[in-house]
């Protein structure tokens, strides 16, 4: 599910990234504040952030991005090796996790000790 959805935030900005400069979409992607400051703390996170982590966790270089999309076949066939990517990855870490869990399990013993032993006298 999660490699479906981030395949999808990515194909959306290379195609508003080939978009005419007049577009609304594409002002709003690459649009800053004039005025004014975000809230203090950690802010949610914008569309651009959320597409630059994925750019990131894919090995996509997101200073290069944009010449990458401006060949449309080229940008679908990044975008679909960065996500098969961060599934593989993703799966291995779960995986280990699964292991871990596994091996914590296994070295608690079953039975119930009867024996109490005091730490301060033994």
């Amino acid at each position: 599910m999660f490699a479906l959805l981030s395949q999808r935030w990515l194909s959306w900005p290379g195609h508003v990234s080939r978009m005419d400069d007049r577009r609304i979409p594409k002002d709003i992607l690459y649009g800053e504040l004039a005025t004014g400051t975000r809230p203090t703390g950690r802010p949610n996170l914008r569309f651009k952030d959320v597409c630059k982590r994925d750019l990131k966790a894919g090995n996509i270089n997101f200073a290069g991005w944009e010449a990458l999309s401006a060949d449309r076949s080229h940008w679908r066939l990044a975008v679909k090796a960065a996500t098969q990517a961060c599934e593989e990855r993703r799966k291995e870490q779960w995986d280990e996790r699964r292991e871990r869990r596994r091996l914590r399990a296994a070295s608690v013993s079953t039975e119930p000790s009867t024996e109490f032993i005091c730490n301060n006298c033994n």
